[in-house]
């Protein structure tokens, strides 16, 4: 599994966007980024289509507890809910844990807080694929 999170860690959209403090542990994910000019909109909020990465990429990595090597994970459907923006300097981190495991499909939940405030929640379905 370590080296799955690393590979996450090291995937250069993720670099480039400053992910940072990836840890996945018994269905629980974790992740953070500094907001910066990488993943600002033009009204110099937090991007919308970099928040709903960061909930996808934090469900994965939470869900990556949980797999086995032979099974890899897809995202089959996520739905984001958006309470407030965050802005350039903002630390934002996310959490996820994993609210079902099936045979087939997997349910993880995401919070997104700046300073312990939440301002984003996720719930990401993945579709659990067996690796050639």
């Amino acid at each position: 599994m370590t080296s799955r999170i690393e590979r996450v860690a090291a995937h250069p959209l993720h670099r480039q966007l400053g992910i940072t403090e990836v840890r996945s542990a018994d269905g629980h994910g974790a992740l953070a980024i500094t907001v910066d000019e990488h993943s600002l909109n033009p009204a110099g909020m937090l991007h919308g289509g970099v928040l709903y990465l960061l909930c996808d990429v934090c469900a994965y990595v939470g869900l990556l507890s949980r797999l086995d090597d032979a099974t890899e994970a897809v995202t089959h459907d996520l739905h984001v809910s958006v309470m407030r923006p965050a802005r350039r300097g903002d630390r934002l981190g996310l959490r996820s844990h994993v609210v079902r495991l099936g045979r087939r499909i997997a349910f993880v939940d995401v919070a997104a807080c700046v300073a312990d405030q939440p301002i984003a929640t996720a719930r990401v379905t993945k579709t659990l694929l067996l690796s050639d």
